[in-house]
């Protein structure tokens, strides 16, 4: 990625800031205000290892919000343990290298992270007029800052927003809550119609198969939907061990509800459905060369038959499933989930670093499943995600 970041760079060095924005030659996922911020204020932007070295420094920062905010989410809680969770995030694969090779994803998560103390702060001084004030704008101005810099971030700011429209506050502060963020979103919506997308023009010529294009909306991919449970189910699963009920009891009253049964037939009819019309080979080897997350990896790393890879893979959409429905305890949580399954059909190609850290992040920060935080429990989250980042290096360091 850092080939077509340096390539944007020198079009903000060689150009005008408006020409630049609007430059046919950009490329990317997101809006530039990363180009635009740094070409503002960042003297080390047009020198690219001091510019690593300004990228480096911001990202150390998330650690720094993550604690803050787990702080005042558990103020009972042991310091060095808030300390422990809150470095979790450096062992994502994804943060550290984006913050090493100065790629994009950090400042939407940093960003995303700084939104959420914000909002912290301004519910626990929601009765302080001038403090309140103050926390509300900013948390209005750092979540809509995260979609700037990653459209999918666009979760964090729907969270923001719908916890301060239910805050307990008169309807004109409402009223101004929702006006700031309509008017914050008119520069992108700007981009959007000049664009005719969500991406910049020689984005969406390059991935034909995304709908980053207004008139791709129509194109689904259904099969991501599978997949995208086996990641959001690989990043819970460690978590269903730091919930406040023992792992054999969370079973039990699984199974003692009224829904398990129709919870445990959607995964089978939608692997059903897909085995019946979508050829597994068609998408996993011949229209793939890349993504599907690490269960797509591991089933190529077990496996040269294709029929035995894609009975590993179906069993493993059931399971992660069923994994999901065992950490969600609420209707809120479920929905934000959903979010990551819905934007999964619009996407090509289907990347784990989408979801990673971001799930980390709302498990610590903002689902409402009650966790038990001890040595052992943080011990166990920290040789989990280690033994991946690990096998990652790894594995990466042999396909390249």
């Amino acid at each position: 990625d850092i080939t077509w970041i340096l390539n944007n760079i020198e079009i903000f060095k060689n150009n005008k800031l408006k020409d630049a924005i609007l430059s046919d030659d950009l490329f990317g996922n997101r809006t530039p205000l990363v180009y635009i911020i740094n070409n503002i204020l960042n003297p080390f932007f047009y020198e690219y290892e001091k510019y690593r070295a300004t990228t480096f420094l911001l990202s150390l920062t998330g650690p720094i919000f993550i604690y803050f905010c787990l702080k005042n989410r558990y103020p009972k809680t042991n310091k060095e343990l808030i300390v422990l969770l809150s470095s979790l995030i450096l062992l994502s694969p994804y943060y550290r290298t984006s913050g090493y090779w100065a790629l994009n994803e950090n400042y939407g998560l940093v960003t995303s992270l700084i939104s959420l103390l914000f909002l912290n702060l301004y519910l626990e001084n929601i009765k302080i007029i001038k403090k309140r004030n103050i926390f509300l704008f900013f948390t209005i101005f750092f979540s809509s800052l995260s979609v700037y810099f990653d459209l999918k971030l666009i979760i964090i700011a729907i969270i923001c927003f719908f916890y301060l429209m239910n805050s307990k506050i008169e309807i004109k502060l409402k009223s101004y809550t929702f006006l700031i963020y309509l008017i914050l979103g008119l520069p992108y919506l700007f981009l959007i119609l000049e664009w005719n997308g969500i991406v910049p023009p020689r984005t969406q010529a390059a991935n034909i198969n995304t709908a980053t294009n207004l008139s791709r909306l129509g194109d689904l991919h259904v099969y991501h939907l599978g997949y995208v449970s086996t990641i959001i189910g690989f990043y819970l699963f460690p978590f269903l061990f730091l919930k406040e009920k023992n792992f054999f009891q969370i079973i039990y009253d699984f199974f003692r509800t009224k829904w398990s049964l129709l919870i445990l037939i959607i995964p089978i009819l939608y692997v059903l459905y897909i085995y019946l019309s979508i050829e597994f080979k068609s998408y996993t080897v011949d229209d793939y060369w890349i993504g599907l997350g690490v269960v797509n990896k591991t089933a190529n790393i077990l496996f040269n038959d294709i029929y035995k890879k894609e009975i590993f893979t179906y069993l493993i959409f059931f399971l992660s499933w069923i994994v999901i429905c065992l950490y969600v305890d609420n209707l809120i949580d479920f929905l934000i989930l959903f979010f990551f399954f819905i934007i999964s059909l619009f996407l090509w190609p289907l990347m784990q670093e989408y979801f990673d850290p971001i799930i980390i992040i709302l498990c610590l920060m903002i689902f409402k499943t009650k966790m038990k935080l001890d040595y052992y429990n943080i011990y166990f989250l920290f040789f989990y995600f280690a033994v991946f980042l690990t096998i990652a290096n790894v594995y990466y360091s042999n396909i390249i």
